[in-house]
């Protein structure tokens, strides 16, 4: 649907000219409000921020040089100026207490439908992020769509062995609350079934999602009939016995100081259209190998069309731009499957998910997974996505998806008045079992950004 444009920002009053050619009064206060005090770098939270010299007249402005440090999640939840607040995931009952760590997206309220366009979703967060073995960065932006909040939301569940995490972006009126409450009870009844059953990742999930849509149709009837939420899940864990490496040893003696870290694989789970991706590389030199972990379910997708036909629905070509629908009498859906929905239902849409080939994570290779909504891949192809993010280190990954959305913004701005929510969650495996970054918070960041600020109170923005 189309959303009017943003109004433009208010120009600052430049007042009355002065014949002495003196700054104006707003000027002044302009720039009494931007003097670099006595100290010519100020540190905040993760930003290192040094004033450069500035001149005063028609053309003054003043530039900052920000040094980034804000690198992973756990940077990004010790920054007190973000909205960040200390609380389990409900999945964390079920488990050993202090056996988890979560990240995951905070509910949206009616008065979310007032926050600032492009604003970062507020997150919740339990437990020693920075323990976390896995380089992680998430990232989550309102997008330009004045009737409604941001619908999407994501979570990550890290054990040691394991790290669960997911990306869902609702739609319809209550979209919103619709994946939030997808988000707070799926991975409980997914983490549930793998506990018996480890290995049965396609059958833990179908069952959990099936489960779990009887449950939304008593406790979400009404939001849920024509309110939805597509959905990406990603497992990443470790398997098989921990052997040691040593070929002459005794093994009632022996303490696996030879060990050999337990293989780590790739599983996904998708419905809708958010996309996962893997990369891999042998080094820093070679070039990204990237792989879909996703056939994203589009109505015209060949035999989602066809199930779509054969259950009496139709489908109504994209043109112009717009992808494919499923028509209803009422409405239509540019998905093929989702979770809730209900009233599309019986006209061929589909709840139950689709499964990827599980996929061994070798290690002797680099490996990143990107997980995002639709408002990353429908103006930025994965194989380029993955390039961008790829040019950040492992312990930048925080840092990396939040350009990545920035780019996504601008790109949708650059295309037409309306911008998507955008979510992106990066994750660099930790393949050895180790924490590799415990000396991050000493390394410097290479990435500069330069702003440049003008008196009249226009700003620009560069990354070098």
């Amino acid at each position: 649907m189309t959303a009017p444009s943003m109004p433009a920002p208010r120009p600052v009053s430049q007042g009355r000219p002065s014949s002495q050619g003196t700054l104006t009064l707003a000027a002044q206060r302009v720039l009494q409000a931007v003097t670099p005090p006595a100290t010519p770098v100020v540190r905040r939270g993760g930003l290192t921020v040094r004033r450069l010299p500035m001149t005063v007249g028609p053309e003054s402005r003043r530039r900052l040089t920000v040094e980034c440090t804000r690198r992973l999640i756990d940077d990004f939840i010790g920054d007190k100026n973000q909205s960040c607040r200390p609380q389990q995931h409900p999945a964390q009952a079920i488990q050993t207490p202090g056996a988890v760590l979560s990240v995951w997206g905070a509910a949206t309220g009616e008065l979310d439908r007032f926050v600032p366009y492009f604003a970062q979703k507020p997150l919740n967060f339990d437990g020693e992020i920075s323990s976390m073995k896995h380089r992680m960065g998430i990232c989550s932006h309102r997008g330009l769509k004045p009737e409604s909040p941001n619908q999407d939301d994501f979570f990550a569940l890290s054990r040691a062995d394991s790290l669960l995490f997911g990306v869902l972006d609702g739609h319809g009126l209550d979209g919103h609350d619709v994946s939030h409450w997808t988000q707070e009870r799926l991975p409980t009844l997914i983490m549930e079934r793998l506990r018996q059953a480890p290995d049965a990742w396609d059958e833990s999930v179908a069952t959990s999602i099936r489960d779990l849509c009887a449950q939304a149709k008593q406790e979400l009837a009404n939001k849920a009939e024509c309110s939805g939420t597509t959905l990406t899940l990603v497992m990443l864990d470790q398997f098989g016995p921990t052997y040691c490496s040593e070929t002459a040893c005794d093994e009632n003696t022996c303490g696996l100081n030879g060990s050999v870290p337990r293989p780590m694989r790739l599983r996904c789970a998708f419905l809708g259209d958010s996309i996962a991706a893997h990369a891999k590389r042998k080094d820093r030199s070679s070039s990204w190998e990237v792989a879909s972990l996703v056939d994203i379910h589009r109505p015209d997708r060949v035999d989602e069309q066809a199930r779509i036909e054969a259950a009496g629905g139709s489908v109504e070509p994209g043109a112009d731009g717009c992808p494919a629908r499923l028509v209803t009498p009422e409405w239509c859906l540019a998905v093929s499957r989702s979770f809730g929905d209900f009233s599309t239902v019986p006209f061929g849409l589909s709840s139950e998910p689709e499964f990827t080939a599980e996929v061994i994570l070798e290690p002797d290779y680099e490996h990143l997974v990107l997980a995002c909504s639709d408002g990353v891949w429908d103006v930025i192809p994965p194989a380029q996505a993955v390039k961008f993010v790829g040019k950040f280190r492992p312990e930048e990954a925080q840092l990396a998806v939040e350009r990545l959305v920035s780019k996504a913004q601008r790109r949708w701005q650059e295309t037409g008045e309306v911008v998507d929510d955008i979510t992106a969650v990066l994750v660099w495996p930790g393949i050895s079992g180790r924490n590799e970054i415990d000396n991050r918070a000493n390394a410097t960041c290479d990435t500069v950004v330069e702003f440049e600020r003008n008196i009249s109170g226009t700003s620009s923005l560069s990354v070098a």
